[in-house]
């Protein structure tokens, strides 16, 4: 058995995952990045979240006030008022964080940028292992790390060109149970600098199926290590459901 189908069956079994087509939870993100990419407090600091699984679609509710909810929806984002009209919306949500645009953005983001980078990163969060067997993805497994004494087996993998995600190369680790513990990656959208590391704990099976609850992202310094200071990011998600 190959070390993506090992985490598969730790996070619950490709038997179970194909039968699932929704994944809800209730999330709270805060850190320093939206702090200070928004200037100001409240986008997906307390909010219900629902996600697709085969396909990448997100809603979230409330966003980015009461009565109004977020939609990413491949490379697409709107804001929908509580009736479903479209407030504000965008084609493609990628697109305006490169080129002169894309300058303004590393400084502020507005609505619609935030709910890009959320819908795409929190869309491919909840669906690791198991979005990693897809046949347009290739991985083999590398090096493995040590931390804290105990081996992380570790997963290279490149994502196809175009996919909705942090950077086309991104390495996954796994513990001796085969549970996710920490994730690398580019944050492209923000910058080259934004090499993170992702770190993973609070497993927990809900509907036959293992999430970590509780996510922390630091910048990633030499040997992997997470660099101290302030988490750039700090996911807790709770209320899990799989429809």
């Amino acid at each position: 058995m190959s070390l993506l189908e090992e985490a598969i069956e730790a996070h619950g079994g490709a038997r179970r995952w194909r039968r699932a087509s929704e994944i809800s939870a209730h999330l709270r993100v805060g850190g320093l990045l939206m702090t200070t990419k928004l200037k100001r407090r409240g986008h997906f600091s307390d909010c219900g979240l629902s996600v697709a699984t085969h396909r990448p679609h997100a809603v979230f509710q409330p966003y980015p006030r009461p009565g109004r909810s977020g939609l990413f929806d491949g490379g697409s984002v709107r804001i929908l008022d509580r009736d479903g009209a479209v407030l504000d919306e965008r084609d493609d949500g990628r697109a305006t964080f490169s080129g002169l645009s894309g300058l303004g953005r590393k400084a502020w983001w507005s609505d619609l940028d935030a709910l890009y980078f959320g819908g795409y990163a929190i869309w491919n969060y909840l669906n690791t292992p198991w979005m990693l067997a897809g046949e347009e993805f290739e991985s083999e497994e590398g090096e493995a790390i040590e931390v804290g004494g105990e081996p992380l087996r570790r997963l290279d993998v490149s994502f196809p060109a175009g996919f909705p995600t942090h950077s086309r190369e991104q390495s996954f680790f796994f513990d001796a149970d085969g549970l996710l513990r920490r994730h690398f990656y580019t944050a492209e959208v923000i910058g080259s600098f934004a090499r993170a590391c992702h770190l993973c704990s609070g497993h927990a099976t809900f509907d036959g199926l293992v999430f970590p609850t509780r996510r922390r992202v630091a910048l990633r310094g030499p040997g992997g290590r997470p660099l101290p200071g302030p988490k750039v990011v700090a996911i807790d998600l709770a209320s899990i459901s799989v429809g």
